[in-house]
C-alpha cells in the first residue's frame, strides 16, 4: 500500500489595484509581512469549505482593510511549503473602498505601478501575478452568466417542468449566491422565465430590493426556437453599462453563449457550467470587447 502524501494546501488572494494620481496608468497594492520580513500580494489560506473567491476577498480584506471588486482572474501559482504541496489563486481586484490600518499580519501597505512592484516581489512567487496583470489589465466590467441551481430530476417532477422548484441543494446554492453577486456589484437581474432560474436569482434580488426581469427569449424552449432573437437579447443586455446577472438553463447557454462571447471578440469555446455554477464576462470599460471569460464552480456542491 502506497502512503498518501499531505493534503494540498489551498490558499487565495487579490492584488488590488486603483487608478494612479494624475491618470499616469495604475497602482497595485503590496503589503508587509513582519513574520516573514517580506511583501506580497494580499493572500492566505481558506478556511475549511470556504469557497476560493469568498476567501480571497475575506483574505484582502483583512490584510488590508480595503474592499475589492474581484476582475479577472490571474492566474494560480504552486509551491511547497512545510512539506505540503500549496496552491494559490489570485483574482485582481479593483477597490472599492476602505482604510488599512496595520495590523497584526500586515504592518506596511504601499501603492506602486506594477513594474516597480515586481521588483519587491520573489521570481517563483508572486512577481508572476503581477507580471500577468501588467501584461493584461485593463478597466473593466462584469456580467454575471449562472446556470439555474440544483432542482432535482426532471422525471421525477410531476408538473410542467417550467414549474420545477428549486430542491434542497438548489435552495443553498441561491442563498450562497448572494455574496458572491454582491461582491462583483451586480445591479441588475435577468432570468429565463422559468421557476427554477427566476428562484436562483430570487435570493440576491431580494437581498438587493431590485427586480427580477423575465426574459423568455433566454430559456431553453425560447433560444432553441428562436436563437438569433435569444442571442441578439443576450447581446443587448451585455452591451448595457450596468453589473448584470443573467440566469438562465444549459440548453439557452449552450445554444446563445458561444456564439455571444465570439461576436464580443473571444477566441475559444466557453467552459460547460454545472447547475449552479458561473461564467463571468469581463468586459473592457472602453469599448466593450471581452477580455477575460472565468468559469466558477458551484459555491455549494452538497449539503
Amino acid at each position: 500500500m502506497v502512503a498518501e502524501g499531505p493534503a494540498q494546501v489551498e490558499a487565495a488572494g487579490g492584488l488590488l489595484w486603483r487608478p494612479a494620481p494624475g491618470d499616469t496608468g495604475v497602482e497595485v497594492a503590496l503589503v508587509h509581512r513582519p513574520k516573514y520580513d517580506d511583501w506580497s500580494v494580499p493572500k492566505g489560506k481558506l478556511n475549511k469549505g470556504e469557497y476560493v473567491l469568498v476567501g480571497a476577498l475575506r483574505e484582502v480584506a483583512e490584510e488590508t482593510g480595503i474592499r475589492g471588486v474581484p476582475g479577472p482572474r490571474l492566474g494560480s501559482i504552486h509551491y511547497v511549503k512545510d512539506g505540503a504541496p500549496k496552491r494559490v489563486r489570485y483574482w485582481s481586484m479593483r477597490v472599492a473602498g476602505g482604510v488599512f490600518e496595520p495590523n497584526a499580519e500586515v504592518d506596511q501597505l504601499m501603492w506602486l505601478p506594477p513594474r516597480e512592484a515586481m521588483v519587491h516581489l520573489g521570481p517563483d512567487r508572486d512577481r508572476q501575478v503581477v507580471a500577468e496583470f501588467a501584461e493584461t489589465h485593463c478597466a473593466t466590467r462584469a456580467v454575471v452568466l449562472v446556470r439555474h441551481a440544483s432542482a432535482g430530476d426532471r422525471l421525477s417532477w410531476p408538473g410542467a417542468d417550467d414549474d420545477r422548484p428549486l430542491d434542497d441543494l438548489g435552495r443553498a446554492q441561491a442563498e450562497a449566491l448572494v455574496e458572491l453577486l454582491t461582491a462583483y456589484g451586480v445591479d441588475r437581474a435577468y432570468s429565463a422565465d422559468v421557476l427554477r432560474c427566476l428562484d436562483t436569482v430570487g435570493s440576491f434580488a431580494k437581498a438587493r430590493q431590485i427586480p427580477v426581469t423575465s426574459e423568455p427569449l433566454l430559456s431553453e424552449s425560447g433560444a432553441a426556437e428562436n436563437p438569433d432573437a435569444a442571442l441578439d437579447r443576450l447581446l443587448e443586455i451585455v452591451g448595457r453599462a450596468e453589473t448584470s446577472v443573467v440566469c438562465t438553463q444549459r440548453g439557452a447557454l449552450a445554444t446563445v453563449v458561444p456564439r455571444a462571447v465570439d461576436r464580443l471578440g473571444w477566441r475559444g469555446e466557453p467552459p460547460a457550467l454545472r447547475k449552479g455554477a458561473l461564467l463571468v464576462l469581463h468586459l473592457a470599460v472602453d469599448d466593450g470587447r471581452l477580455v477575460s471569460l472565468d468559469g466558477l464552480d458551484p459555491p455549494v456542491t452538497a449539503l
